[in-house]
């Protein structure tokens, strides 16, 4: 490929609308599955959509096997603990479920899996000899985006950091997209969920590795999810929870084809803390998006028009900064850290651990150790 040449690859097949899930058996099939291992978590089997997907795969003739021991912040343990039993069921075929965490813990147990080994092996970028056993990704909740992606977010243990494994062979062969799976979900988890997709968006937007294809899809997904995240999260509507689990997968084809700046390179050393990741990168996407408004207001200002205003670049690149903290507001998001949890003595532990993040230097305004400091200590309320 040519110095200057872009490229655009979307290895998941998308499955979208009301209902979808029904179809499972059919996908299941379709890539030569012969036992399905469903990985997903207690929550969901806790509020019956486990058993619902179950009974969906029985009716449809698909032998498979139930794994819902994904916890919260998942790594190394989890998917060693779920290889052992993909192979004593003699699965062929990953379905993972869930928010990222139940998703990421699948993929990850689809890859080790087929490759042997443990997790820790394939951290970084292409490190697996085979591709993954077949998966199909069902989120439950709009946010992470895992079910477009071919990144995936793990915890080592023993390191107390959350790693990252890149392969486009690990994206999902399908992406089952039905917000009626959406029905139970809690509103606390809807936002933070909800958050973090609207900072893949962002996160796009201000990424040096944008492109055109990848800010029309960031522009659009961040004026949806400014729309409709408060209305998906805090109420029964179905069809705006189609709409912003859309939106979700949406914003991630765009975080995955520039890859992400600076919001996620902040929170990814915050989950030493057990802090969800949606949680954290919201927390620290307007501090980015403030940061990142001498360069990039003419990106930012797009999403403004969209959503019917008008004005200069910085007029209305400012105008979204202020719709980001009065929604987050609206909806009770936090926006400040815990300084009862992320102490100031912290700090330089968290920044050495931002610089060895792999998209560091991928935001379109460098941020220095000393810029890392400060954003961290803005959040902090310290600065």
């Amino acid at each position: 490929m040519a110095a200057n040449a872009k490229s655009f690859f979307l290895g998941t097949r998308i499955v979208h609308g009301l209902g979808a899930v029904a179809g499972l058996p059919g996908h299941v099939k379709a890539l030569g599955g012969t036992k399905a291992f469903l990985c997903t978590d207690k929550g969901l089997t806790g509020a019956g959509v486990t058993e619902r997907v179950s009974g969906i795969l029985t009716a449809g003739g698909v032998p498979h096997v139930v794994f819902d021991d994904v916890p919260e912040d998942p790594g190394v343990a989890t998917v060693g603990t779920g290889v052992e039993l993909f192979h004593a069921e003699k699965c062929d075929l990953m379905i993972g479920m869930g928010g990222g965490s139940a998703m990421c813990a699948g993929k990850g147990i689809a890859l080790v899996a087929a490759n042997g080994g443990t997790l820790t092996d394939y951290e970084g970028f292409n490190k697996a000899s085979k591709p993954p056993f077949p998966v199909i990704a069902i989120p439950t909740t709009a946010g992470s985006g895992t079910e477009v992606s071919k990144v995936n977010i793990l915890t080592d243990e023993a390191r107390n950091f959350k790693m990252s494994f890149l392969d486009e062979r690990t994206f999902p062969q399908i992406a089952l997209l039905d917000g009626e799976l959406m029905e139970k979900l809690p509103a606390w988890p809807a936002l933070v969920a909800g958050i973090d997709a609207l900072a893949h968006a962002l996160d796009a937007v201000w990424s040096v590795g944008a492109t055109q294809i990848s800010d029309s899809l960031a522009i659009t997904a961040a004026a949806t999810i400014f729309e409709v995240l408060p209305k998906a999260a805090l109420t029964g509507d179905l069809a705006a929870k189609q709409t912003m689990l859309e939106a979700s997968s949406i914003a991630n084809i765009a975080t995955g084809t520039s890859l992400p700046g600076l919001a996620h390179v902040l929170s990814q050393p915050l989950g030493r803390y057990h802090m969800a990741h949606g949680l954290a990168t919201g927390i620290m996407l307007p501090y980015t998006m403030e940061f990142n408004l001498p360069v990039a207001s003419h990106k930012l200002a797009p999403i403004a028009r969209l959503l019917g205003e008008s004005g200069s670049d910085r007029e209305l690149a400012e105008s979204i900064l202020g719709r980001l903290w009065d929604m987050m507001d609206e909806v009770g998001l936090p926006t400040s850290l815990d300084p009862a949890v992320v102490k100031e003595e912290d700090l330089p532990v968290l920044v050495e651990q931002c610089t060895k993040v792999v998209n560091y230097r991928l935001n379109l305004r460098f941020a220095s150790p000393a810029d890392l400091t400060a954003l961290y200590l803005k959040a902090l309320g310290k600065e």
